[in-house]
């Protein structure tokens, strides 16, 4: 049942209510307009006209005479790229918000973040610990130990920094499931803000084990006394009114009572369009990010939500912490939310907002004028990153979908290999015919009708569902998958179909996501991925929010061009994956069958 509360805090949205609001998710957004990805070269060639935000790929690349990248030049091809991208952005508004390149960047020790990270690894043992046990420590709702012998389920005794704030030490220390560690990732980059703290996040907000860690973090800002501006912006899919106050009011809570606080909040909940007139889509914040100061920033593919990461039947995700210049890309992409925010409250767009100056205890319903803050990040390393974004729908009319150009450019500018690993290529919930995005398949068939390399592809189990109800599977199977991409493969060539089959099925790996030897959870769930990753030639690298499916949704990523990361991510991610997710695969060289015709 869904509690009668509205608000956006701990309280909102149990798990019938999270189910309830995306299956109403997915039958709105079949009514709208489909998405630029989502449209076919022949309806494309009928839209030929101003470019606007739902201008399709195709048309795009034609009006503003899109050229391919050339990985033969001795231009980097993140250069290359971003040279294509300023032709979709004449005068300049959107860069620096939805794209841009920057090189002095860090990625540390730890910055690759995984969970859970637990590859190889029987279903059964994945230890956690339920929510709301007896003795545990509040609000985190994990046991209390003094060494590992304490902890049942084979979990680890060790003290969280999210637990800094409380006086016992004793308390301190907790019994650590699968995941848990993750929250502590948040804690500590929030805490050593000196300015601001930046964040959003996707409805419903951070709960139980993640809110307690923000609001930790918040109370030691709190108690340095530095005067720190959190914003927290938070995605808002079409439901009943919402009010952003319980949030605001729950993340300050332990504030009362520490005079030298000089900390500021607002929470903003935001849906840029809901189809309405003058707006025929439906477009919220599908972005996850934590920044700090603008030279800190986690950026990903996880929400903050306990019961789905933590639990039972986790789902996989998987983010990074980059430090230096593109943090200030990922604060100038929220900037741009709250301006539309702050100039949206109370409009059909349905925005709402919640403001505590520093010592004030009653939220008020307006944005405040807070004190710019000109972001100057220090040069942190060497790492060439591309942040790209999108805009959605509802936010500006001009095309500020950058993100969906970037990923085809450099897709497409693949000679080797190209490693995928997403929820779903097919978005089809209240829908009769699949969404797909047409533009990034073509892509991926003309790498295949090259000949010269290898295409990974690794999607989510069609009906996994987390624990909060939350659907990690758009209900498209592999075998559908296959046909739609020999389909598009198809068209694009004059090959026998039998010379055909059998370039796929030695060239195209497609397969379920696995982390182990199980095929489902010790109850038969399903196993699921909420990833959004890419890697072209195992070097160019995207890790971010934006999946390959087409909705019309705000979001935002970075593309990392460096040998060092893109050995990381294989030996620590994508090795131990395929590893495991081959075993199950349905094409490619080494599948035990091929779903193609003249396969195996």
């Amino acid at each position: 049942m869904v509690r009668q509360n509205r608000g956006l805090g701990e309280r909102v949205m149990v798990t019938a209510g999270r189910y309830i609001g995306l299956l109403l998710l997915a039958l709105l957004t079949s009514c709208g307009r489909p998405p630029n990805t989502a449209v076919a070269t022949a309806v494309a060639e009928r839209s030929y006209g101003a470019v606007t935000a739902a201008t399709p790929i195709v048309s795009l690349i034609r009006q503003r005479d899109i050229r391919p990248l050339d990985p033969a030049s001795s231009t980097p091809l993140l250069d290359q790229a971003m040279r294509e991208l300023r032709k979709t952005d004449p005068q300049n508004r959107y860069a620096g918000i939805t794209y841009s390149l920057t090189r002095n960047n860090a990625l540390g020790r730890g910055w690759l973040i995984q969970t859970p990270d637990r590859w190889g690894h029987h279903a059964a043992d994945f230890p956690f610990y339920p929510l709301a046990c007896e003795g545990c420590v509040a609000d985190i709702d994990l046991p209390r130990c003094r060494s590992d012998a304490d902890c049942k389920n084979g979990g680890t005794c060790r003290a969280l920094s999210s637990l800094d704030v409380l006086p016992d030490p004793a308390d301190r220390r907790v019994c650590v499931g699968h995941s848990d560690g993750v929250i502590d990732r948040i804690y500590n980059l929030v805490i050593r803000a000196r300015r601001t703290v930046d964040i959003a996040v996707l409805q419903p907000p951070p709960d139980s084990r993640f809110l307690a860690a923000l609001r930790n973090a918040i109370t030691m800002l709190g108690r340095s006394g530095r005067p720190v501006q959190v914003r927290v912006v938070v995605g808002h899919y079409p439901l009943a009114g919402v009010d952003p106050s319980p949030l605001a009011m729950t993340l300050t809570r332990d504030l009362a009572g520490l005079p030298m606080s000089r900390v500021t909040l607002q929470v903003a909940a935001v849906r840029s369009c809901a189809g309405e007139s003058g707006c025929d889509s439906y477009s919220w914040n599908h972005a996850k990010i934590v920044a700090v100061d603008g030279q800190d920033a986690l950026v990903g593919g996880h929400n903050m939500w306990t019961r789905d990461y933590l639990l039972d039947h986790p789902v996989q995700d998987l983010s990074m912490h980059v430090s230096g210049p593109a943090a200030a890309d990922a604060v100038a992409f929220i900037d741009a939310l709250w301006r539309f925010a702050c100039s949206a409250v109370g409009t059909p767009a349905a925005v709402a907002v919640a403001s505590l100056p520093a010592q004030s205890t009653e939220p008020a319903s307006t944005c405040l004028a807070v004190a710019a803050v000109r972001h100057r990040p220090l040069p942190a390393g060497a790492t060439p990153i591309l942040a790209t974004g999108r805009l959605g729908a509802g936010i500006t009319p001009d095309f500020a979908n950058q993100s969906d150009l970037a990923r085809d450019l450099l897709l497409g500018a693949a000679r080797r290999t190209i490693r995928i690993v997403q929820q779903d290529l097919a978005f089809t919930l209240g829908r009769l015919d699949p969404l797909y995005p047409e533009s990034t398949l073509q892509r991926l068939a003309d790498f295949l009708l090259s000949e010269t390399g290898d295409l990974y592809i690794v999607l989510s189990d069609p009906s996994a569902v987390g624990n909060s109800g939350s659907s990690y599977g758009n209900g498209v199977s592999l075998e559908a998958v296959a046909r739609k991409i020999r389909q598009v493969v198809r068209a694009r060539t004059a090959m026998p179909d039998t010379r055909l089959d059998d370039l796929l099925c030695q060239r195209l790996h497609l397969a379920p996501f696995r982390f182990g030897p199980d095929s489902t959870w010790p109850d038969k769930r399903p196993i699921g991925t909420h990833t959004k990753f890419w890697m072209v030639d195992d070097r160019i690298a995207y890790i971010g929010s934006d999946n390959f499916y087409p909705v019309d949704l705000q979001e935002f990523g970075y593309i990392i061009d460096s040998h060092a990361a893109a050995a990381e991510i294989l030996h620590a991610f994508w090795t131990p994956l395929w590893r495991w997710s081959r075993q199950s695969a349905v094409s490619g060289a080494d599948a035990p069958q091929c779903t193609f015709a003249g396969g195996k």
